[in-house]
């Protein structure tokens, strides 16, 4: 039985005398999109840099929406007894948001601390290309996370039964909790887990291979309770909103300020940076 790639296929080897075919891209050719990515990410209108934001942003609360109403709906004995059920229910509901905004067209501020990232040390863009992207890809992620929990999740009357209500103001309330420090470390693997889900994404040529790469890293970190800004921006004010005792002051400074910082160093430095190291004839 002949397999459809060899060792060398597998490591990235750049060998043309080797004809037999790969059903992946390698990490070097991928790396090298994702610079080209930021360059066409650099050239939008800053309309169209809004809008994909915003369609990120709405994305992450409609399926956190989901995820809530699946994780939430659990008999509070039972998690008890069993935490990680929840967890997993929770996770395997809200890990599908990033194959919606990739496949369906959609900017995450988080993806985009590792793609812009890349496109600057490749100088394919320049530092105010990042900053402009960074910043209106993040207001606009909160608009759209913003319009669409107020709309669709509490309008709706979504979570104002129990046992959805107490576990939502819990959420909410817990995520203020942490000190600066511990919710700064807790964005850093978040965000990691996205940026691979990306990285990887795009190593798949076919739809399912797109769909278990973007899906897995995103349930890793959402079932680990790491920090994830533009999550945030869904889960802490739909809790606000249903009475959670948690001012805006609080969400910006207690969660906000570290997890964004944590998500930069977590896309930008742990997977970005590393990339560039791992694949040193892309310089």
């Amino acid at each position: 039985m002949s397999l459809p790639f060899t060792e060398k296929d597998l490591l990235g080897n750049e060998d043309q005398s080797v004809s037999l075919p790969r059903m992946f891209n390698t990490a070097a050719e991928v790396e090298h999109e994702i610079a080209n990515i930021a360059a066409h990410k650099a050239k939008r209108t800053w309309y169209g840099q809004c809008m994909h934001g915003f369609m990120a942003g709405f994305f992450i609360a409609f399926v956190g929406t989901f995820a809530y109403t699946t994780g939430g709906g659990l008999d509070p004995t039972f998690t008890a007894a069993y935490p990680s059920v929840q967890k997993i229910i929770f996770g395997a509901c809200f890990s599908s948001a990033l194959l919606f905004i990739i496949i369906f067209g959609g900017d995450l501020f988080t993806g985009n601390t590792m793609i812009m990232f890349v496109g600057l040390i490749h100088r394919k863009i320049s530092i105010l290309h990042l900053a402009w992207n960074w910043f209106l890809v993040f207001f606009s992620n909160l608009a759209g996370a913003l319009i669409t929990a107020y709309l669709f999740a509490y309008l709706t009357h979504q979570f104002a039964e129990e046992p959805w209500l107490s576990w939502i103001i819990h959420n909410t309330e817990h995520k203020i909790t942490y000190s600066f420090g511990v919710a700064f470390l807790k964005a850093i693997p978040a965000n990691a887990f996205v940026c691979f889900g990306v990285y990887l994404g795009l190593t798949a040529r076919d739809i399912t291979g797109k769909f278990i790469c973007f899906w897995w890293p995103g349930f890793a970190f959402t079932v680990c309770g790491f920090e994830h800004s533009i999550a945030n921006m869904f889960y802490i004010p739909i809790g606000m909103m249903y009475g959670a005792k948690v001012t805006v002051a609080d969400f910006i400074v207690k969660n906000m300020i570290p997890v964004i910082l944590g998500n930069i160093v977590g896309g930008a430095l742990v997977v970005g940076l590393s990339a560039f190291a791992l694949n040193p004839k892309n310089h």
